[in-house]
């Protein structure tokens, strides 16, 4: 091996030895760490003494050996009957004789091994290395002693290696030699970052190292020789060729060798040290290694010292995280576990975070159940939930509900651990729910823990269990199903208990249980005094209650706790922003939903949470596809569908699922869609307004396929279950707009002009998407020469609202309207079919009181019926129903308060520039 950082070492034993030539001798003693390479300085510089001639007999010192009397003398016995004359040295009689006896070594004995030693000098210049001479033994180290205060006047060089740290074996040899004139002491310690960098040059594996990675190189190995070899080895044998590549160390085997090597061949007390370094980990201080070991302060510290001379120590500590789990690995299991316990009574004393000392405890697996472990690891979890941190959070409530000593604890740990679980997987929370449901029923989960039971419940869709445990916990606060749908002045709701918001929820996902408690308001309204506050109720519509469940959300905002969306105060969010989803889309918030969303997205804790993170991708990806980013809504589905897996997402499955599909039947990527749509869902999801997406996207899927008329049933089937559920609305799901796209698309134009008309009916003059999609599916069945009009008006909407996808094909229907009208000849107009294919209503202010109630679609046809037509004729001429014809008739009768139409004002006969057919009824 080259040596590095060493000429001055191996000068100063060539000077030596050319002494040793001159017939001087000398004694150089070498101390280092271990590892640091003090055996390779010594083979390089035997190497030098052979190739000029000179006699080398080494000679070497073991643990195992060290008890044995004058051992190092009978390798030197050996090796120099090997090198010399036959009579020269002791017999083996002899020396077998004196290593039997006790005390001193005979005089005799040491007179004649320095006469032999002299002897074999005098045939040429002779060194002798005795390695590791620490690990002598005393008769040895007598004799050693009294060689080397002799051989001075003799071409003798003698050579000792000692490892640094024990000095206490070799105290009488110190002491004795080193102030003689002949005798040195040369020290070598760890290679420095240059000397790292130039043994790094030498090895193909390592030699692209950057300057940057050698400092790694460094740190890792601590300088040391031994280790920085090791590292050399692994990396050439497991590194990846991207590792080998950058020329980074990969730490493996031959390092975890090589670092225990060093560390048991030094003393006892460096491996202890290392030891409960290892297991204190980031904690680790002296004097923590002092109270863990009952060792005293200097002791530890130096120690500390000598396990960083020999690299073992880099830095602060350990120079690699893979050395520290060596030490560890090395530790016999009962020794660890009794060390890790006492590491946590140790870190708890001296007040370290609960975290801190809870990981002690789960690695100790300590059977014990000390009072002060329980409330740690409670104290633990709730710090590692808050950071957002679930698998340590779940870890702690894990080993915490093993401890608890009676029922209301275990209680509330087990409850706080299925909600913690949720987080990250709300199949494995599952598992917990039969035992909580039983807690909850005796009465030993209350509030909030007991609602956690509920709300997972809902999200399985076991709504039957979830609405009888919802009532347990209601009449135990003193509330009723009834209080939550307060809805003559719903703003109050805002400030009951967790209850209101969690019988919200579930009335939301399971309408027919929402049914049955408005029928059970109804009839307690019946039974209570007419002046009784709590007996007023009233119906809720879709808008209320997406309003109601919005306002919930904004309200929440404002509250410490942020109990909606988890913000930096919560401990560990549920099904919340689904909720906020849901509602805030719903009530057309989109751009609060994002704003909110967006800003959690920033905080790490949010993204270590598999759960919400996957819901607030969904708000995002809800958010991007309303704005017409059908890329970016995809993506957010792919992230939001891969942090979790389908059976995690419950009922709920239908809205990420749903945006996926919308997404790529938008993008021309029918594969994706079909994939999705592969996807299992419950069945039970089919029964919640979560199916009211689902049904929506495959409707828009089949469309996209050329298949209308299935896409159609799909669009009714959302309409009959959104009527049935009194959700209709189109800021839910618009399904109205896409019928009549799948009505044109079957060529049934005048069916689908009669949906359009009763559309845009039901939505009103107010400036929204389904308005401005429903103009554009209108212009698609009027006559060409209205088109423009129309598809301009929808532009105009559609902007307004943000609704990019619908936009552009806007723009595109208009563009194409107008290419068709340059090459088209101008249509003769017909004065009646102005009227009722004009696509733009009256000037309403112009109009009298009782006509400005009336819509566009009543207008036309009022006015129509009022020029003389038919209700056939009427029909006819606007593409709609006679069944149509005379529901308007019937609404413009009683909003004008008339018996008939021969009781119609002049004012809308004057609407119509047609005059009054003769055969007008």
């Amino acid at each position: 091996m080259k040596l590095h950082e060493r000429d001055g070492e191996l000068g100063l034993l060539r000077e030596l030895y050319e002494g040793c030539v001159a017939g001087k001798g000398a004694l150089v003693i070498v101390n280092g760490p271990v590892g640091c390479g003090k055996t390779t300085l010594v083979r390089a510089f035997a190497e030098q003494v052979t190739d000029r001639g000179g006699t080398f007999l080494p000679v070497t010192g073991a643990a195992s050996e060290s008890l044995d009397r004058l051992g190092l003398i009978d390798q030197l016995v050996t090796a120099m009957r090997a090198a010399g004359p036959a009579d020269g040295p002791p017999a083996a009689t002899e020396l077998a004789g004196a290593a039997e006896a006790s005390g001193r070594v005979p005089r005799a004995l040491m007179q004649r091994i320095h006469r032999s030693v002299a002897e074999l000098a005098g045939r040429g210049p002779l060194v002798l290395h005795a390695d590791d001479v620490h690990f002598a033994d005393e008769a040895s180290l007598q004799c050693l002693r009294y060689l080397v205060r002799r051989i001075d006047a003799l071409p003798v060089l003698v050579v000792l290696t000692e490892t640094a740290g024990h000095d206490r074996a070799l105290a009488t040899l110190h002491a004795e030699t080193l102030h003689l004139p002949h005798c040195r002491r040369l020290r070598i310690g760890p290679l420095g970052v240059d000397g790292v960098a130039a043994h790094l040059a030498g090895h193909p594996p390592a030699r692209a190292a950057a300057p940057e990675t050698v400092e790694l190189w460094a740190r890792t190995s601590g300088g040391n020789p031994l280790l920085l070899e090791a590292l050399i080895e692994d990396t050439a044998r497991c590194g990846t060729p991207e590792a080998v590549r950058r020329g980074a160390p990969m730490p493996h085997e031959a390092f975890r060798n090589a670092f225990l090597r060093c560390l048991h061949r030094g003393e006892p007390t460096l491996l202890a040290v290392a030891r409960a370094a290892a297991v204190l980990g980031e904690s680790v201080t002296p004097a923590l290694i002092g109270t863990l070991l009952g060792a005293d302060a200097t002791s530890v510290r130096w120690s500390i010292t000598e396990l960083r001379a020999a690299g073992l120590f880099s830095g602060a500590w350990f120079g690699h995280e893979r050395a520290r789990l060596t030490v560890l690995a090395d530790i016999p299991g009962p020794d660890l576990a009794a060390l890790r316990t006492r590491a946590a009574e140790v870190l708890r004393e001296s007040g370290a975070p609960a975290a801190v000392v809870a990981r002690q405890l789960l690695a100790a697996h300590d059977p014990a159940r000390a009072a002060w472990q329980l409330d740690i690891l409670r104290e633990a979890a709730r710090e590692a939930l808050a950071a957002g941190d679930l698998a340590a959070g779940v870890d702690h409530l894990r080993h915490a509900s093993r401890l608890c000593t009676d029922a209301d604890q275990e209680a509330e740990v087990i409850a706080a651990l299925a909600d913690a679980q949720w987080s990250m997987d709300p199949v494995k929370a599952s598992r917990y729910l039969p035992q909580l449901g039983r807690m909850v029923r005796a009465g030993q989960l209350t509030g909030s823990d007991a609602l956690v039971v509920v709300k997972q419940k809902v999200w399985r869709g076991e709504f039957a269990q979830a609405d009888d445990l919802l009532r347990i916990i209601e009449a135990r606060e003193g509330a009723g199903p009834e209080q939550a749908w307060d809805t003559a002045g719903y703003p109050p709701a805002l400030n009951r208990s967790d209850p209101a918001l969690v019988r919200l929820w579930l009335s939301f996902c399971c309408p027919g249980l929402r049914r049955g408690s408005r029928a059970a308001t109804r009839t307690a309204a019946h039974a209570r005094p007419a002046g009784d506050a709590a007996g007023r109720q009233a119906a809720m519509s879709p808008r209320t209650f997406l309003t109601l469940a919005a306002d919930l959300v904004e309200f929440e905002k404002g509250r410490p706790a942020g109990r909606l969306l988890p913000g930096p105060g919560s401990v560990t969010p549920f099904a919340d922003p689904l909720v906020a989803l849901i509602f805030l889309v719903g009530a057309q918030r989109l751009d609060k939903a994002v704003l909110r969303a967006e800003r959690l997205l920033d905080e790490p804790r949010t993204r270590r949470i598999p759960m919400g993170h996957a819901l607030l991708e969904t708000i995002r990806a809800a958010a991007a596809l309303g704005r017409g980013d059908v890329e970016g809504a995809g993506e957010a589905t792919r992230i939001a569908l891969d942090l979790v897996s389908p059976e995690a997402w419950g009922i709920a499955i239908g809205l990420p699922l749903a945006l996926a599909i919308r997404a790529a039947t938008e993008a021309g990527d029918i594969e994706t869609a079909r994939t999705c749509l592969n996807v299992p869902v419950p069945m039970v999801m089919f029964g919640t307004p979560f199916a009211l997406p689902y049904l929506h996207a495959l409707g828009r899927f089949r469309l996209a396929l050329h298949r209308p008329r299935s896409a159609l049933r799909d669009f009714e089937s959302c309409g009959e279950l959104m009527a049935k559920w009194e959700l209709d609305s189109p800021e839910l799901v618009d399904w109205r707009n896409d019928a009549a796209a799948a009505l044109i698309a079957l060529g049934e134009g005048p069916r689908a002009r009669e949906r359009i008309e009763e559309h845009l009916a039901r939505l009103g003059a107010r400036p929204s998407r389904a308005r401005g999609t429903a103009l554009r599916h209108l212009a698609a069945v009027s006559a060409p020469r209205h088109r423009l009009r129309l598809l301009e008006e929808a532009e105009r909407v559609l902007d307004a609202c943000g609704d990019g996808l619908e936009l552009r094909r806007a723009r595109a229907d208009a563009q194409a309207a107008r290419n068709a009208a340059r090459v088209d000849a101008p249509e003769a107009v017909d004065p009646l079919a102005a009227l009722w294919d004009t696509p733009s209503p009256p000037d309403r202010e112009a109009l009298p009181a009782p006509l400005a109630e009336l819509t566009d679609a009543e207008l036309r046809v009022g006015a129509l019926a009022a020029a003389g037509r038919t209700n056939r004729d009427i029909a006819d001429r606007l593409s709609i129903t006679v069944s149509t014809v005379e529901q308007h008739l019937t609404k413009i009768y009683r909003k004008l308060k008339v018996r008939g139409r021969a009781d119609l004002p002049a004012a809308i006969t004057g609407l119509s520039e047609a005059s009054c057919s003769p055969n007008a009824s």
